[in-house]
């Protein structure tokens, strides 16, 4: 049976039936948002969080109306009469004089960076659909759409030639899937679809040429002989190898020729969208700088322009007349650069037509089970044996090991980051290992293919190849590649199928791949004849012979058992049940097979025989949230779960990780044979063609998807996420599956085409975008109506994921923190010695105000009645501490102790259709309980003192869970790790991070 949950899915205190005109035309809707503008103690009130009823399975059509956008670009009609602009993926037209913008293109389309042809009979620019980035044109009342590029490579920035005839634009064709794909410059003929390379020739002399560079953003001079454009070099940050980008060059557009520099950024600055003025004498550009003192700027002639207001990173369009066109404080703009103080606005009201899910949520998992049928069948293995061991380490470096005389070496570092490589498979006759690893093609995006690494164990030497051309393997986990023991294949999983890819002695592939059966795979092992394949698929153990016949199931008939909680009573000195602003003094919370049986005033006798918890010192909470969360034992074993019990998390959500083990995970915690908060479990971060984490799953065809989503169903899957690459299909069928098929929710990084493609959150405000910028917020984090509209508008039921990664450097304001023994002795020696290294740091005031800009967009949206939910990312970031330095910062940026709270207790159960079970402190809900040595509604720091939990029902002391990681003695522990510094855990965890998706501040 279903309950009756609407997954609406997280209704607002704004009333139904809905109406899909503008609620910003409404003054009362106006007058909210400006409130929740200024500075204050606000939180979202008890009548925000009333249910409504549940609707029927299906889509609603509205439109969410805004008059701001954040990040939206424009172009101007060479006859100045009509604007084109990109507001959310979506392209619209509007009078010059300002007025109603009509939508042009589809959402699925993503369309980006439009620009008028000098005769304003077309408009190019690039888009998304279908997974990769091609040039575009159509007419500008959005009829005759054409797409004039294709294949396998993005294709960005388009720039039309003075005649019209031609398009430069940045391109990663020519370069290799293997090897790496550099951004380019070419043109393309639009006569004939004839493609010309313009940078990075054979023998072309040129500027920062002496190691790997991108070409992008073009530009052309007015005489149409020559292209200007950006030229950056590859640069190492800490987070991983990066661009530094501060060199304007150019090239002959027609004939081949050198490349020369134009003009050179000399503060520490990067550079973007160069623009010539129509008479070829003023070149403008935007200079942009990072967070924590983020800016924007509009430089022209070399010199930085005084303009007022929060410039988007969008590119400067000249006009005729010698203005530029640019969006500013979420306005497009007209600036004259010689008087930027007289700027004119151009007004605009724009309706984004979106069709939102409507659907029941399903009856989770909730632990409670007193037998449970085992899903969480982990990395299962048909058997031989040797002398020598091969393993990655925590950094992902592969590791030989002579089992005789204890002697290891490294033998190759992992060519990327974003998580491990997969497992080492050896050669039969020893001499080599084939691994799974990515490769990334190219500096301005993360994101490569999973290739095969072959490693010769005697040189030292290693070689990649790919599966197929442009094809990546699932993932990094345990897809393979599995050498047969006679040498002659290895197994892979390509697009969730078992597939056999012939090879040579020495790894090479002799043939392309060969797909053994079209259900799910996972996790492949051979048998020592070679002629028999294990896997699972779809939860079920499965053989299958190579021929691709004699297919059967390996019957697991595993069940666990869970032993009932003791029935408890808690005496709460003082107790905040997550209903309303106030604290309820001396309060006995009766708890009765798991859940909350009686909340009422304490009573010293008659409870009968219930085990008691003294709590009468102390404030009682509803467990907490952290609603993003990576599971990761591979590297951090029971210390992520334990670690998040000891700081009061009693829920975690999964927001991608490998799925079977995920399940392994939740059922472990269910039965009490792991100490932890329940899971709720996604799989892996299913994407395009290409990947960027070692829990990335590739897909480049629905047959593909519809296996990926097949395992989520048969391991009952609480959430599905999508990643950066992939595209509206994926989204929208992800989407589908979740709503329609589990009854669960979807989301991604992507705002837009998010909201559009029937999902149901961000999982950030902003992490990595598939474009140079996302629409969320601006280059100094500030967003706009349109971002405010999409996660409140009624009836839109978007909510947002905060992670406020801004807020690590309030550690430093608080550094007694890092002595607590759950950082000293839970957390892994990479974190703690983070935690201890920041602690040491205080705040500075750009950190400061860069989090207030953050968590004033938070504060904003609900305040005008959206759905925030907090969560960490964590183990991006350190275990549990994290998401008490996030509550700080929301407290601290304007909500009250109740409102903070909210986001990590009742918003989070709201959000995942839970809060008939989870969130507050009432009769009937599990009895999740977190018990703070502290008021914090008094001292909102204290909240951080946990001293014990419930969740379900069982208790967990914070001083026994610390006691577990206790070395046997500080002796022992010393000599373990004394030639261990500080210095060389922090490199740990600086390798184990790097190509992360977000910048995690000063931790």
């Amino acid at each position: 049976m279903e309950r009756d949950r609407s997954s609406e899915a997280f209704p607002t205190s704004r009333p139904s039936p809905l109406s899909p005109r503008s609620l910003l035309s409404r003054p009362s809707r106006r007058q909210l948002l400006a409130a929740a503008g200024v500075a204050g103690v606000v939180g979202v009130s008890p009548t925000a969080l009333s249910a409504v009823p549940a609707a029927a399975s299906g889509r609603a059509a509205l439109s969410l109306s805004f008059s701001e956008a954040t990040n939206g670009a424009a172009t101007l009609s060479p006859a100045g009469d009509r604007l084109i602009v990109e507001i959310q993926h979506v392209l619209w037209s509007l009078p010059r004089t300002g007025g109603r913008a009509v939508p042009l293109t589809p959402a699925g389309l993503e369309p980006d960076r439009p620009t008028h042809s000098p005769d304003g009979k077309l408009i190019a620019f690039c888009a998304y659909q279908g997974g990769g980035y091609h040039l575009w044109t159509m007419r500008p009342d959005g009829s005759d759409v054409r797409q004039r590029t294709d294949g396998p490579w993005d294709d960005r920035a388009p720039a039309w030639s003075p005649d019209g005839t031609r398009i430069a634009f940045a391109s990663e064709r020519g370069g290799d899937p293997v090897e790496g794909s550099p951004y380019r410059i070419h043109v393309l003929n639009l006569a004939n679809g004839e493609l010309t390379r313009v940078t990075g020739l054979t023998g072309q002399d040129g500027p920062l040429q002496g190691g790997p560079w991108e070409d992008f953003d073009p530009t052309w001079s007015p005489d149409g002989r020559r292209v200007l454009f950006v030229r950056a070099k590859a640069v190492s940050l800490p987070t991983g190898p990066g661009l530094e980008a501060r060199t304007i060059a150019a090239v002959p557009a027609g004939a081949a020729g050198p490349v020369v520099v134009e003009h050179t950024e000399t503060t520490a600055a990067q550079v973007m969208t160069p623009a010539l003025a129509p008479d070829g004498r003023r070149l403008a550009y935007l200079r942009v700088t990072a967070a924590p003192s983020a800016s924007c700027t509009l430089v022209v002639d070399g010199t930085p322009v005084a303009l007022a207001g929060d410039l988007a990173p969008v590119p400067p369009r000249w006009t005729a007349t010698g203005e530029l066109l640019l969006t500013v404080d979420g306005h497009f703009t007209l600036v004259r650069p010689e008087k930027p103080a007289r700027t004119e606005p151009i007004p605009f009201e724009g309706e984004l037509p979106v069709d939102r899910p409507r659907y029941r949520t399903k009856d989770y998992d909730l632990g409670e089970e007193r037998v449970r049928p085992v899903r969480g069948i982990h990395l299962p293995a048909l058997s031989p044996d040797g002398k020598r061991l091969a393993c990655l380490d925590m950094t992902g470096r592969l590791v030989l090991r002579d089992l005789g005389s204890g002697a290891e070496r490294v033998l190759v570092t992992p060519l990327g980051g974003g998580g491990l490589p997969g497992r080492p498979s050896w050669s039969p006759d020893g001499r080599y290992l084939a691994l799974c690893d990515r490769n990334r093609l190219n500096l301005r995006f993360r994101e490569g293919y999973n290739v095969i690494r072959i490693v010769d164990t005697t040189t030292g030497t290693d070689r990649l190849h790919a599966v197929a051309p442009h094809v990546c393997i699932a993932d990094r986990y345990d897809s393979g590649p599995v050498w047969s023991p006679d040498g002659r294949w290895m197994a892979v999983v390509v697009e969730s199928a078992l597939c056999l890819l012939p090879v040579a002695p020495d790894g090479t592939p002799t043939g392309a791949p060969r797909t053994l059966a079209t259900e799910p795979a996972d996790h492949p092992s051979w048998s020592g004849d070679s002629k028999t394949l294990l896997y699972l698929s779809a939860g079920r153990l499965r053989l299958i012979g190579i021929d691709g016949h004699d297919r059967r199931t390996v019957r697991v008939p595993l069940d666990q058992h869970r032993t009932a909680p003791a029935d408890t009573v808690v005496h709460a000195g003082r107790l905040w049940d997550g209903t309303g602003e106030s604290v309820r003094d001396d309060v006995d919370i009766v708890v009765r097979g798991g859940r909350v049986a009686e909340v009422a005033p304490h009573r010293a006798r008659g409870r009968g025989a219930l085990r008691r918890i003294d709590a009468s010192n102390r404030t009682v909470i509803p467990g907490l949230w952290d609603t993003h969360t990576h599971p990761w034992q591979s590297t951090y074993g029971g210390r992520q779960t334990v670690g998040q019990l000891t700081y009061g998390i009693t829920t975690a959500v999964s927001l991608g990780g490998f799925a079977y083990e995920q399940a392994r995970i939740r059922e472990a915690v269910a039965v009490g044979q792991l100490a932890g908060p329940r899971l709720l479990t996604t799989g892996e971060l299913l994407d395009g063609s290409r990947v960027a984490y070692s829990m990335g799953r590739a897909h480049r065809t629905r047959d593909g998807l519809r296996r990926s989503l097949e395992r989520g169903a048969a391991l009952d899957w609480d959430f599905v996420k999508t990643y950066v690459r992939a595209p509206s299909w994926v989204m929208e069928e992800a989407a589908r599956f979740a709503h329609e098929r589990l009854g669960v929710r979807s989301g991604s990084h992507l705002l837009s085409p998010g909201v559009q493609s029937g999902q149901d959150l961000t999982t950030h405000l902003l992490a990595t975008q598939r474009g140079e910028f996302g629409h969320a917020v601006s280059a100094t984090g500030r967003a706009y109506e349109d971002v405010v509209e999409i996660y409140t508008g009624q009836g839109a039921n978007f909510a947002l994921v905060a992670t406020p990664f801004t807020s690590a450097p309030l550690l430093g304001a608080d550094p007694g923190l890092a002595d607590d023994t759950r950082v000293t002795v839970v957390m892994p020696p990479w974190d703690s010695a983070a935690v201890r290294r920041s602690a040491g740091v205080p705040p500075t005031a750009a950190q400061l105000a860069t989090l207030r800009t953050e968590t004033d967009v938070y504060r904003r949206v609900l305040a005008a009645g959206g759905l925030v939910a907090l969560g960490t990312d964590q183990p991006l970031v350190p275990v549990g501490l994290s998401l008490h330095l996030g509550l700080r910062a929301l407290h601290h940026g304007g909500l009250s102790p109740a409102g903070a709270l909210r986001t990590a207790t009742v918003l989070p159960a709201r959000l995942f259709g839970l809060d008939g079970d989870l969130g507050t402190v009432e009769p009937g809900k599990l009895a999740d309980l977190t018990v703070v040595d502290g008021d914090p509604f008094e001292d909102f720091d204290t909240l951080v003192r946990t001293v014990s939990v419930l969740r379900g029902g069982t208790p967990y002391v914070t001083q026994d869970l610390v006691a577990a990681f206790e070395p046997p003695s500080k002796v022992s522990a010393s000599a373990r790790w004394r030639d261990v510094t500080e210095d060389d855990w922090l490199e740990v965890g600086r390798l184990m991070r790097k190509d992360g998706c977000c910048h995690t501040g000063s931790l």
